[in-house]
């Protein structure tokens, strides 16, 4: 595979220009990139999965791959891509706009997959009463992302040649990056920029082509390198409001403050309730009187006069705003749980 990266003169000379801009360790970046690209085919994955989430690094990531199909013929790409229901507006109306120009101008087939009802947020949190999540009780992410997309790929024929892709890197924090480290001892593949693991559970590779990318690399090359070749993510830094922000859901509680959403109301103050309601959230979550306490005196599940008064400030953002974050489907679940003894205000001795 030619791993020349072409950068026409007048792009190159915008770069010189942006001084966060260091051409050559991009171009490094680069072409590790393509060099494992080649490492997974020559193992002889035929299709590849990009788990693609609408932020700047499976974007990046995506890219890298739609790029080497154009080389190679034998390399079959699709997009998976997991909707929670609870994504930052702004942001998964781009995430929607890409999936739109991939299947639409690039022809790449394209897979989106929610939560089941019983498993979404709002299910869980005001039905069986799950608390808020936190770093120590990450509930959400397994049920929200990871179960629909593995339902998939466990459905796959042929899983020895397929490949999932993902935008993880190291760098994005302490807690990923220990995970990294820790599959790598335990028979994950790094170096040349390259990690690559198996997954006895799901039998099919992972690969992460962008593994060793710097922040600063992955929005230069989103700025500068992707637009020249063709794709539309020159706008996606202004879509995350800025480099210092998150791309992900709108009621997220696991991160101390919601940047992304304090700077999206600061220029679209419509969505002020999302982010009042996620603040008022964090901290009714974690008061004591709106929890159920366990025989060992530890807080648990919320209690049910805690979710219905969560239940009835979500409704009052419907109205609000004019727009549906419930489903019926999910409301008659709710009702369910709540008449469940099972997830009651009580626990068993």
């Amino acid at each position: 595979m030619d791993t020349q990266v072409y950068i026409p003169e007048l792009l190159a000379k915008e770069m010189i220009e942006v001084s966060v801009y260091h051409p050559s360790r991009l171009e490094e970046s680069i072409q590790r990139s393509s060099f494992g690209i080649e490492a997974m085919r020559s193992r002889g994955f035929k299709r590849w999965i990009v788990m693609y989430s609408g932020g700047k690094d499976s974007t990046a990531a995506l890219i890298q791959i739609l790029e080497a199909a154009k080389t190679y013929q034998d390399i079959q790409v699709e997009v998976v891509y997991s909707d929670t229901r609870v994504e930052i507006p702004t942001l998964q109306k781009y995430a929607y706009n890409f999936l739109d120009y991939l299947k639409n101008k690039l022809g790449i087939k394209v897979h989106i997959f929610e939560p089941k009802p019983d498993d979404t947020f709002w299910t869980n949190l005001i039905g069986k009463g799950y608390p808020p999540p936190h770093q120590s009780f990450r509930w959400c992410t397994p049920r929200l992302k990871i179960t629909p997309a593995d339902k998939f790929i466990k459905s796959l024929p042929d899983k020895e040649s397929t490949l999932v892709v993902t935008g993880v890197r190291f760098g994005e924090s302490d807690a990923r990056d220990a995970r990294l480290n820790l599959s790598c001892q335990r028979g994950g593949e790094c170096g040349q920029g390259v990690w690559y693991q198996h997954s006895n559970r799901l039998n099919v590779g992972y690969f992460a082509p962008i593994i060793t990318w710097r922040e600063c690399d992955v929005w230069d090359f989103l700025n500068l390198v992707a637009p020249s070749w063709g794709y539309p993510t020159s706008d996606l830094q202004d879509i995350y409001m800025g480099r210092e922000t998150r791309f992900g859901c709108w009621v997220c509680t696991v991160v101390s403050q919601d940047r992304t959403m304090q700077k999206i109301v600061q220029t679209q103050p419509q969505y002020q309730p999302y982010l009042d309601f996620r603040n008022w959230l964090v901290e009714f979550g974690r008061s004591p009187k709106n929890r159920v306490i366990k025989p060992n005196g530890f807080s648990g599940r919320l209690t049910i006069d805690a979710r219905q008064k969560i239940l009835a400030r979500l409704r009052k953002i419907e109205r609000q705003l004019n727009t549906t974050l419930l489903l019926d489907d999910e409301y008659k679940l709710i009702r369910k749980y709540w008449r469940n003894p099972k997830y009651g205000d009580k626990y068993k001795e």
